[in-house]
C-alpha cells in the first residue's frame, strides 16, 4: 500500500497506514505504516476511513515497529469496539506530519509526481514506491500498461522537486530499455 491522497480527499488530512488487525483482547490495533518514519504519536486526533464513513480517534499510546505501530484509542477499550476498526485507512492531519531530514520524503509525498529524463521528457507519474530493503524502487506507470522500475538513488534521481510535482532522473544506460522485449 503507498500513503497518499485520493481524489475528493480533504486536503487538511493525509492517508498515513492501515489498520491491519487486533492485538490483544483490550482494543488494540496493529497498524500498517509504508516508508520512513512513522508520524503517530501519542495525543495525536487520528480520522479511521472505511470506505464513505470515517471518524475521529485520539491515540492514548503508540508503540512502533519498524513499519508498523501498535495503537491504543482513546474510549476503545476491547476486542469488540476495536473490531470494526479493522481495515480502515488511518489518516493524519498535515499539520501533524514531522519534517523528515533533507533528501528524505514521506511515500505520499512521492506518489503521482511526474519522472522526466533529459533528452526524453516524461515518462510517467509514480503509482507506487516499493521498498527493497536497499533502495527503494520507485514503479513508474508509463504510456499504456508499461511500468518502469527505477531506484530511488541520488546518483539516478537528481531533482526531487515536491512544488513543481517531478523528479528529474538521469538514467544509466540501459535502465529504460530493460524491460523492453
Amino acid at each position: 500500500m503507498s500513503a497518499g491522497r485520493m481524489s475528493g480527499d480533504d486536503p487538511a488530512w493525509v492517508l498515513v497506514g492501515r489498520v491491519m488487525r487486533l492485538r490483544g483482547s483490550k482494543g488494540r490495533l496493529t497498524a500498517g505504516l509504508p516508508g520512513g518514519p512513522s508520524p503517530l504519536a501519542a495525543g495525536q486526533t487520528i480520522r479511521l476511513r472505511r470506505g464513505n464513513q470515517s471518524r475521529e480517534h485520539r491515540i492514548a499510546t503508540v508503540e512502533h515497529y519498524r513499519d508498523r505501530a501498535i495503537l491504543e484509542l482513546e474510549g476503545i477499550t476491547s476486542a469488540q469496539l476495536a473490531e470494526p476498526l479493522v481495515g480502515s485507512d488511518i489518516l493524519l492531519q498535515s499539520k501533524d506530519l514531522v519534517d523528515l531530514p533533507e533528501g528524505t520524503y514521506y511515500i505520499f509525498r512521492l506518489v503521482g509526481l511526474e519522472v522526466r529524463a533529459p533528452g526524453i521528457g516524461v515518462l510517467g507519474k509514480i503509482a507506487n514506491v516499493v521498498r527493497t530493503g536497499g533502495a527503494d524502487l520507485l514503479l513508474v506507470q508509463g504510456k499504456g500498461d508499461r511500468e518502469i522500475l527505477i531506484p530511488f538513488a541520488r546518483t539516478i534521481c537528481r531533482v526531487v522537486d515536491l512544488d513543481s510535482g517531478y523528479i528529474e532522473i538521469d538514467p544509466p544506460e540501459g535502465l529504460l530499455e530493460i524491460d523492453a522485449i
